[in-house]
């Protein structure tokens, strides 16, 4: 089987990789054989594609684009504008000189939100820049003021870029951040560089110290040339040892010296003044656990940002000259300016589409646009009109006037460039301008002419998001959203899916104010009989309940529905806004719904069997308490069989990441099939990152060509808020009498959510060449949590199983190999020396896999410090991707040395001892 596909892995190994041919001091050129491409390929071209995209572009040696994005939360304030300028006017020569003379900041663009004054001499409109896409965003999203640590957002793939940099208002106005993380534009390079290279910390923020093979403490760190001393942060005296460990106790930093003889590393304490680059090959410190060793598979900081697109390949050479200080551009954005584009042609008839979407575009236009938007409405056939010019969403009257517009009736041909060509006419109603603004374009049908406005389209500078409703919707629709940096969705005809009603409730606005935009606490649809019911639960927590509205929808017949309150209200159909025509009642809850638990009943009072939906939304009820968020969606728009997709759900309320939650994403191919996939956040699989609140799977489970919807839903019952991942270590030092704290003893313990649900829309990917006889065309997925240490005279070595296709079924073995550095089991896996596995049992993927080795097992290395990886093999001979490496220290070994061992008995340098 995996002979048939040489060819095509080969083909597609080097459509996703170029492959560096000069090597380093430590490293080599990779030649792979077209069978160990079949191995990898699958999943390389996976995460090759697990990117977040980004509008920044590095012309020149001149980063262009970066947008600094002001939340509208944040109050004005013109000494921020003036802060944000003198950072990165600090951070370009910085970052010029850590680049190698490879890359500055050029061009700056600073976004103020609307609830800023107008000020024309001095801000420009915006193009297609928003919050929502910047790469810093400046938020205070719990009123506190406080300076809180510089993080960046990323979905912790090595060499990938991020989703932003978080920064507060506080911490750029109060000096007192310099005190304690350091000068402002070193720590933006520190952010900047795993938002735009995808390299981790050289810090560890949960075991700053380890014991080196000399029986030594270190720090862990970067370069090991970086000097200090530890001590007691609270009495400033040396540290006691923890006997449980063996290394200081909890109370202990380490405290670099004012002098130090090295330049490296940015990524372990930017604050360090003579610090001006990053570890490379030469440098980089392999005998640690950090982030950087552990995502990165122990390559150096310098080594990952030169294969990254920026640098590889020659790109972007180092200049002779300084560069010329950044150019700053203010922008004010704008209100929120939305057309919606609406097929009413005939075959809008089929399956009740335009009384389908005649009911989502109602729960829009009431429930889901922002107070203060403008929005239009057209209807397009063989040709497109007008409905409703733009209105102001200013109060309930100019909602419904936009409901009573909504197209009712279907006939005719489909023309999609006529209709939006007339929405543009429409959004140049306000200011005579598109760039920015919003086109959601809903069609169920193909139009050959479809690309003939798709460039005019892009020149405009709107963002256009689609929906694609029913089997039979133009394939081309997508490339006006992935043109446009809209979002595409795709809805099919099942009744009880809700996906149409998802789709419109997922579009809202991008400036970033959580505060008052909807948030989908439930979407439900369920079939009954007559006389049976439609009944559920959905809880109100307390980060929401300001304008509750529940939705139901019915086929044939108003059903009788009964809501109830936690404190045991009752309401019924004549409580509730009914719209016998759209098939729909709205029940909107009075002042803020109560927190707990409410529950519905449907009753079906028809004769005949009829489907009912539910769909629940809130908004904050605190401005200062943002509510808990889920976005997300998959890797690719595309892709073709048998490339697997990533699926991640972010998890948040306000910038911090929600852990502990059950979330689920539904993947539905239509009448075809329906995949409930479970996504985690534990770090294991195709989640990199543990508790940042980004759950992910991978999807392969492929039943057939067209697109595949998903939708994703989160059950929080144990939930609770984290600190966030990949913030800057706060600098140890002496401070007004007492030592200042380091990052880890900020780190804040998860504050409990309650119970809560929410509801999402992921997006849509289409998908092509699936066979119409599946094979087994899928390896094993790669072990990214691979652990090794000693007990009981005992090496164990533990990590949670994949699967036989990638994460879901068992392996049938594994080939565990031993090294004497990271490098040799990377590039030369098969040549390091195998461990016996011969007792080893496969346990289904996600469980945890051990085995358990005699330390004698290892003294063939003869090392100080050895490195372990493994690969998976399935019953058709596919192995997955090397693991992630782990290390052991030969001092953890001679720590459980059996009592009475003599010295002299044991391996040089391995320590390994014996009675």
């Amino acid at each position: 089987m995996w002979r048939r596909l040489e060819l095509q892995m080969i083909h597609a190994y080097h459509k996703c990789f170029s492959i560096n041919s000069s090597g380093t001091r430590h490293t080599q050129s990779l030649l792979l054989s077209s069978k160990e491409m079949l191995s990898s390929v699958l999943l390389l071209c996976w995460m090759g594609s697990v990117t977040l995209g980004s509008p920044v572009q590095l012309i020149n040696n001149g980063y262009t684009g970066v947008v600094v994005a002001i939340n509208p939360h944040v109050p004005e304030n013109p000494a921020l504008i003036e802060k944000i300028k003198e950072m990165f006017t600090e951070a370009s020569p910085y970052l010029f000189t850590a680049a190698r003379k490879r890359a500055f900041f050029k061009d700056v663009r600073i976004l103020i939100p609307t609830t800023w004054k107008e000020n024309h001499s001095l801000y420009k409109k915006p193009s297609t820049e928003t919050y929502k896409e910047a790469s810093v965003q400046v938020a205070d999203p719990f009123c506190d003021k406080s300076i809180g640590a510089p993080y960046t957002s990323t979905l912790g793939y090595c060499g990938k870029e991020g989703k932003h940099i978080h920064l507060t208002p506080e911490y750029l106005l109060n000096d007192q951040a310099i005190d304690m993380y350091g000068p402002r534009g070193r720590v933006l390079v520190y952010t900047w560089a795993i938002l735009r290279w995808g390299v981790f910390s050289e810090f560890n923020f949960q075991q700053p110290f380890h014991r080196h093979f000399t029986g030594e403490i270190e720090a862990v760190r970067c370069s090991k040339n970086i000097r200090g001393s530890i001590k007691n942060r609270y009495s400033k005296r040396d540290c006691k040892i923890d006997p449980w460990t063996g290394l200081p106790s909890k109370n202990c930093v380490f405290i670099p010296h004012k002098e130090q003889n090295t330049k490296a590393s940015i990524m372990y304490q930017p604050s360090i003044p003579q610090v001006t680059e990053f570890c490379d090959d030469s440098t980089h410190n392999f005998e640690v656990l950090n982030d950087q060793n552990k995502q990165c598979d122990y390559r150096s900081v310098w080594g990952v940002i030169s294969q990254t697109k920026d640098f590889r390949g020659g790109n972007n050479p180092p200049m002779t000259a300084d560069p010329p200080s950044p150019t700053f551009t203010l922008l004010r954005a704008r209100q929120r300016v939305v057309c919606l584009v609406l097929d009413t042609s005939g075959s809008m008839k089929d399956s009740d589409r335009i009384n389908r979407l005649r009911q989502a575009a109602m729960i829009f236009v009431d429930q889901i646009v922002e107070q203060g938007s403008r929005v239009g409405i057209v209807e397009f056939k063989g040709s497109a009109q007008i409905l409703k010019g733009l209105v102001l969403i200013d109060g309930q009257a100019a909602r419904t006037q936009l409901a009573s517009a909504l197209p009712s009736a279907a006939d005719g041909g489909t023309k999609i460039c006529s209709g939006v060509q007339k929405a543009l006419e429409v959004l140049r109603q306000d200011d005579g301008d598109t760039a920015g603004d919003e086109i959601i374009l809903l069609t169920d049908g193909e139009d050959s002419s479809v690309g003939s406005c798709l460039e005019e389209v892009k020149r405009s500078g709107v963002h256009v998001h689609t929906i694609a409703l029913g089997p039979s919707a133009d394939p081309r629709l997508e490339e006006f959203a992935t043109g446009t940096g809209g979002k595409s969705f795709s809805a099919n005809d099942k009744l009880d899916s809700n996906a149409l009603m998802d789709a419109f409730s997922d579009i809202t606005s991008q400036s970033g104010d959580d505060i008052t935009s909807a948030v989908q606490l439930l979407s439900k649809g369920g079939r009954t009989i007559p006389g049976s019911w439609f009944q559920g639960e959905v809880p109100v927590d307390s980060t929401v309940g300001k304008n509750t509205v529940l939705a139901f929808t019915w086929e044939h017949a108003q059903p009788d529905i009964t809501v109830r309150s936690p404190s045991g209200g009752s309401y019924k159909n004549n409580d509730m806004e009914i719209h016998s025509g759209e098939k729909i009642a709205k029940l909107n809850i009075p002042g803020i719904a109560e927190i707990g638990i409410w529950s519905y009943k449907i009753v079906n009072t028809h004769s005949s069997p009829q489907t009912f939906t539910l769909l629940v939304t809130s908004r904050a009820a605190d401005e200062c308490v943002p509510p808990v968020t889920v976005t997300g969606g998959i890797s690719e728009t595309q892709t073709t069989y048998p490339q697997p997709l990533l699926i991640s759900a972010q998890l948040s309320q306000g910038a911090w990441p929600v852990i502990n939650a059950n979330v689920t994403a539904i993947v539905d191919l239509g009448e075809k099939t329906v995949n409930k996939l479970r996504l985690v956040d534990s770090g294991t699989g195709a989640d990199k990152t543990k508790d940042d609140g980004i759950y992910s799977a991978m999807f392969h489970s492929f039943k057939g060509n067209g697109r595949y919807s998903v939708k994703f839903e989160v059950q929080g019952v144990k939930g609770g808020v984290e600190y966030p991942k990949n913030a800057v270590p706060e600098r140890p030092r002496h401070s007004s009498g007492r030592m200042r704290r380091s990052a880890p003893s900020l780190r804040q313990t998860s504050t409990a959510l309650g119970s809560f649900s929410r509801t999402a829309s992921g997006g849509t990917v289409t998908v092509k060449g699936v066979p119409a006889v599946l094979r087994d065309d899928f390896p094993p997925g790669k072990v990214t949590d691979l652990t090794a240490s000693v007990a009981n005279n005992t090496v164990v070595l533990q990590w949670t199983a994949p699967g036989d296709d990638y994460y879901t079924g068992t392996v049938s073995s594994y080939d565990i190999r031993i090294g004497l550095s990271p490098q040799a089991l990377r590039e030369s896996f098969t040549a390091a020396l195998p461990l016996n596995t011969s007792s080893l049992h496969s346990v289904p993927a996600g469980q945890t896999q051990t085995l358990l080795l005699p330390l004698e097992s290892l003294a063939a290395m003869n090392q100080s410090v050895v490195y372990l990886a493994l690969r998976a093999t399935d019953e058709e001979g596919g192995t997955s991707e090397i693991s992630s490496i782990t290390q052991l220290s030969t001092y953890e070994a001679l720590s459980q040395a059996p009592a009475g061992s003599d010295p002299s008995r044991c391996w040089l340098y391995l320590w390994i001892c014996w009675i």
